[in-house]
């Protein structure tokens, strides 16, 4: 039961909005009968402050003593306020079991203080009303559940897989806590989209040139001599955008760094920065001319392949500090300089997309990665970790479960292989604190979906959530 010491307009418009939502997805809560003003038969108690600051000084009957003043230490409270929170509510976290505090002056006129408070009262029905229940002899208990296809997102296509597999980004966008974010990356996607357009046509004639001419000598005369073709037609200096990708392990760089990609071409060259030698990075990215190096051979390197595409750096914070040097100079002017290679630099523009999953400025501190560098990229965008995205979590393990590749769709049968997740298996994931971000989760949603068809279930129980 939930006693209420004052019941006022927001209490009844918050317990109308409940019926309307219990009754429209077939819950049985009977919603009314579950407050009362006895705080005996009470679980959870809604009071205002002054009751609990000043319980000696109340005229409410219920809290008129010292006896009944303890009763309330063994009930769930939320604690309803004025306007600001005065120090004194401080102390009372050890002595009462406040699980919300409001203020009263938003619940009459914001909707995100009324919304909060009203799911906050949700999740606590719900978890009171399925319980133990008997039938006769028996005792059952009723799960409480989503249905996947009814709950917040479900994508309107006939072709399942064929959405996911060319919208899997689409999640960063619906997700509200992602709103600043999408912001940011849509601008950096225009910039991305706005040079192409400007540089289309010289890119693509360097790129002819790369194409027609045979040998390495001939395409470096041509795009490296100022009197050649290529470098007269030029009106202005090229530039083209760059980005450094910042966030933890899992949080989906890699995917950034492709729907950036995808408004030039759906062509992007991967460089995992961890998985080559230090001393192979330079000659990788850059190239080589035959004697630079005992067994040297004349090599173009990845940027002079993928002139006009995006090059993507991983883990750039593994780059040595004279590849830093000249990743530095070849973003000043889109030139690349081979290891040795005795004539001018090389004009090779390429859309440079970097990312890390360290700590650049203390990299910086460290002397481990240059300053002039970390801000020679034209953007920086950060993608916040699944902790900094939890009040919307629910979102994302809608979307993940939907994603065919990992619940398995039939078309015939036009149903997911699991079509539900209990709310105790929504609670136990939001009580993780997933170091490992979106993959982690990721990978216990899709065991999770395993374990549950194994036991022959269309729906995932806490039991399958495995951390």
């Amino acid at each position: 039961m939930i006693y209420i010491s004052k019941k006022e307009k927001y209490i009844d418009d918050i317990i109308e909005a409940l019926k309307k939502q219990f009754n429209d997805k077939e819950e049985k809560i009977s919603i009314t009968e579950l407050f009362c003003n006895d705080l005996d038969s009470a679980d959870l108690c809604i009071l205002e402050e002054k009751e609990l600051l000043k319980k000696r000084e109340t005229k409410n009957p219920a809290l008129k003593n010292k006896k009944d003043n303890h009763k309330i230490k063994d009930k769930k409270i939320i604690l309803i306020v004025e306007d600001k929170i005065k120090g004194e509510i401080f102390e009372k976290f050890l002595e009462y079991e406040i699980i919300g505090i409001f203020r009263k002056k938003r619940l009459m006129y914001e909707f995100e203080e009324l919304g909060k408070f009203e799911k906050l009262l949700k999740e606590y029905i719900r978890n009171i009303n399925y319980g133990l229940k008997s039938d006769g002899n028996k005792l059952y208990m009723d799960i409480p559940y989503k249905k996947l296809r009814d709950w917040k997102f479900y994508p309107d296509t006939e072709d399942i897989y064929a959405f996911y597999e060319k919208n899997k980004y689409v999640s960063i966008f619906l997700d509200p806590a992602m709103k600043d974010f999408s912001k940011k990356l849509r601008i950096i996607i225009n910039d991305f989209k706005s040079a192409m357009n400007k540089y289309k046509d010289i890119l693509e004639y360097i790129n002819k040139v790369i194409e027609d001419k045979k040998s390495l000598e001939k395409i470096e005369e041509e795009l490296s001599n100022p009197q050649s073709d290529v470098l007269k037609s030029l009106n202005e200096k090229i530039f083209l955008p760059s980005v450094l990708i910042e966030g933890e392990t899992g949080t989906g760089k890699t995917l950034i760094a492709e729907i950036i990609s995808s408004v030039i071409s759906n062509q992007i060259y991967k460089f995992s920065l961890s998985n080559i030698s230090r001393e192979l990075v330079d000659s990788e990215l850059f190239g080589t001319r035959e004697g630079a190096f005992t067994d040297a051979k004349n090599r173009k390197g990845k940027i002079l392949s993928n002139v006009g595409k995006c090059i993507f750096l991983d883990e750039i914070a593994e780059i040595p500090t004279d590849v830093q040097t000249k990743l530095l100079l070849y973003l000043d002017d889109f030139k690349i300089r081979p290891e040795g290679l005795d004539g001018l630099p090389i004009l090779a523009p390429a859309f440079l997309i970097a990312a890390t999953n360290k700590d650049l400025r203390k990299e910086i501190n460290n002397n481990k990665f240059r300053e002039d560098l970390y801000y020679r990229f034209k953007y920086k965008i950060k993608i916040p970790s699944l902790r900094e995205r939890k009040e919307d979590l629910r979102f994302l393990i809608n979307f993940i479960l939907l994603n065919p590749y990992i619940n398995h769709f039939d078309k015939d049968k036009n149903k997911y292989q699991i079509e539900k997740i209990s709310l105790y298996a929504i609670e136990k994931l939001e009580n993780h604190s997933y170091p490992g971000n979106f993959r982690e989760l990721e990978g216990i949603l899709k065991n999770a979906v395993n374990m549950a068809s194994v036991e022959n279930l269309d729906i995932i129980l806490d039991k399958h959530i495995v951390y």
